[in-house]
């Protein structure tokens, strides 16, 4: 098994990666491109390591709802209800090929999904707006994960 695919490799990288992206909007200069692509793939991450746990097989497919179907029910369970605005959220705002976009592509791709929309501000401002949204909802469903992962692992 490639290292990447190991559960308990995945959940340490899903905690270094939230990290990250905190650490990326506390920062001056902030990079909202990074702190968003790193939010999003921290959920990812933890989904992996739940599904991969569980007996998933890999696939290339960076799909979160995908990865969160292959998890055990009592997940679905904890997002779905207390959480389902941020899993929307995260949903509707975060894409795997974010780490391909400059700053320029970025705000394009806020303003494509309609995510500056009745917002006021020059582009920093919209983007930081987005990108506190994206990586606060991440980390509450992140936080889901984390819970699920430490109540599968002591039975």
């Amino acid at each position: 098994m490639d290292l990447s695919h190991k559960p308990h490799v995945l959940y340490l990288a899903s905690i270094e990666r939230m990290h990250a992206a905190r650490r990326c909007i506390d920062q001056k200069p902030l990079d909202y491109v990074l702190a968003a692509y790193l939010a999003g793939l921290a959920v990812e991450c933890i989904l992996h390591a739940i599904a991969f746990r569980d007996g998933a097989t890999h696939d290339a497919w960076h799909g979160l709802s995908s990865w969160l179907a292959k998890c055990p029910p009592s997940l679905h369970d904890a997002i779905k209800p207390a959480a389902v605005e941020d899993w929307n959220r995260v949903l509707v705002l975060w894409d795997n090929r974010l780490r391909y976009l400059s700053v320029d592509g970025f705000i394009g791709y806020l303003r494509d999904r309609g995510f500056t929309r009745g917002l006021k501000g020059d582009r920093d401002s919209l983007m930081r707006r987005n990108v506190k949204l994206l990586v606060d909802a991440a980390e509450r469903v992140h936080q889901k994960g984390l819970a699920q992962w430490h109540r599968s692992t002591k039975k």
